[in-house]
């Protein structure tokens, strides 16, 4: 019979222990460090989001507040020079790239309209390219209109510019409400922005001159897809937020910053009348200028803080 030596089979069952114990402490040892990793990636996340914020106030104080706005290197017949001040003076620099203007943050000027942004439509029945367009309306590829008849047709003259046609103002549709012109905003199941014209609801007597495949209802006449505004707004409002410099009286005092808020916040601001579409379009010129803005109030509710 095999004698059993305990001695050994001991020792072997105690290098086994250290084994696994060594195990388990280089085990809780790379727990430890990732733990660590973790911990530091966020600190560092919310050191960097500190100090862009912080950076922004000190261009702020630094460069604006307090400071006469010199606005007479810029076009005086442009509306929005002083806002091309503050953006200079803040160090941001003009461009048409579809993200925020510094440091993850948009920056706005404090006025009882602000606009988001100047976003242009998918498509507009005088586009070269209105696919989408062509199947709501039952329309072949025949069928063409002109950018200055589109004015013209959805647009009113404008007594103080010589009669100039523009598509702003009262002939401007907003969002599930009929206007004078046979407009209206809808937003379907997809979240498009759909503009549609009803030559029916049309109250104005020169409709009756118009061409004969504008005279039917339910007509689409801009198209902005869900998808191309989801990244307009969710790159320039959805990173780290925004901020909006305040004057008292004539120079800017105070900064103010928001919360970010994506697309489907915009959809909600949208069917609330929260944010408008305030189209300046007019005749003689090839932007497009269509604009969505919402009222100071509306931003007011937006900010969390002030500096």
């Amino acid at each position: 019979m095999e004698t059993i030596n305990y001695k050994k089979l001991y020792e072997n069952k105690c290098e086994e222990y250290n084994i696994l114990i060594t195990q388990f402490n280089l085990l809780t040892i790379k727990l430890n460090n990732i733990n660590n990793n973790i911990n530091n990636n966020i600190n560092d996340n919310i050191s960097d989001n500190i100090s862009d914020k912080q950076q922004i106030i000190n261009l702020f104080n630094e460069n604006v507040k307090g400071k006469i706005i010199n606005l007479e290197p810029y076009n005086k017949r442009h509306n929005g020079r002083e806002g091309h001040w503050l953006e200079k003076q803040m160090g941001v620099k003009y461009n048409s790239k579809n993200e925020p203007d510094i440091n993850g943050y948009e920056l706005k000027k404090f006025s009882n309209k602000i606009t988001l942004g100047d976003f242009s439509a998918s498509e507009y029945i005088f586009s070269q390219n209105k696919n989408e367009i062509n199947l709501y309306n039952n329309w072949d590829t025949n069928i063409n209109i002109t950018k200055e008849d589109y004015i013209k047709i959805f647009g009113e003259p404008n007594l103080q510019k010589n009669n100039r046609y523009s598509w702003s103002g009262s002939c401007v549709p907003k969002y599930n409400i009929w206007n004078y012109c046979g407009q209206i905003i809808i937003i379907n199941d997809n979240n498009d922005i759909i503009i549609k014209y009803s030559y029916s609801k049309d109250t104005r007597k020169r409709k009756t001159k118009f061409p004969d495949f504008i005279k039917k209802d339910e007509l689409v006449i801009a198209l902005w897809k869900s998808d191309k505004m989801a990244n307009n707004i969710n790159n320039k409002f959805n990173q780290k937020g925004f901020f909006i410099c305040k004057k008292i009286d004539n120079t800017y005092q105070q900064i103010c910053f928001g919360n970010p808020f994506n697309f489907n916040n915009f959809i909600q601001f949208f069917k609330t009348n929260k944010i408008i579409f305030d189209s300046g379009m007019y005749e003689g010129n090839n932007r497009n200028y269509s604009h969505f803005r919402g009222s100071g109030k509306f931003w007011k509710e937006l900010i969390i803080e002030e500096y």
